[in-house]
């Protein structure tokens, strides 16, 4: 009994250990807010196009910032979508309101049409992975993302004007 012990302890020890050195996971698996509904895959997404850079932006509806960022968005990718750029927009719900943020989100986006993909992140699963949504339920935004076609992060800033600047630097 005391092996078996000690070979759990040990294997407890490596996987701790292999995980503080593990590559952070960057990638996002949500359904779309559009009518079709499909999931968007980032891994999928890159491929597809052939994009070299992936921006991930975090968002909510009560996010002043987050929202005047959006019409930036959607011109500079529609501007260099074609130079290897993919953008998703991860949408974060309200504190314990997932179904009215849910319908709120549609209306806003039926309202605001954006060349781009957005998804909702209703359980904040992929807010917790990258880190902008704490295990206390607390919040970081904005954040924006910028992520390479091998799936390494370049850099993360709470800035539209900063991210902008960094992205024409990969260009």
């Amino acid at each position: 009994m005391n092996n078996i012990v000690k070979k759990v302890l040990l294997f407890s020890l490596f996987f701790s250990f292999s995980m503080l050195f593990a590559d952070d996971d960057y990638t996002v698996e949500l359904y779309a807010m559009s009518g079709s509904g499909r999931l968007i895959s980032s891994e999928e997404m890159m491929k597809k196009s052939g994009a070299n850079y992936l921006i991930v932006d975090f968002f909510s509806l009560m996010c002043e910032p987050c929202k005047r960022s959006l019409p930036k968005w959607d011109d500079f990718l529609k501007k260099n979508k074609s130079n290897g750029f993919e953008f998703i927009l991860v949408a974060l719900p309200a504190d314990g309101e997932k179904k009215k943020t849910e319908k709120d989100l549609k209306n806003y986006f039926k309202q605001n049409k954006f060349s781009f993909e957005t998804v909702f992140d209703k359980y904040s699963v992929v807010g917790k992975k990258f880190g902008v949504v704490e295990k206390s339920g607390d919040v970081t935004l904005p954040m924006i993302f910028v992520i390479d076609k091998s799936g390494k992060l370049l850099f993360k800033t709470d800035s539209f004007d900063e991210a902008m600047a960094k992205i024409k630097n990969l260009e």
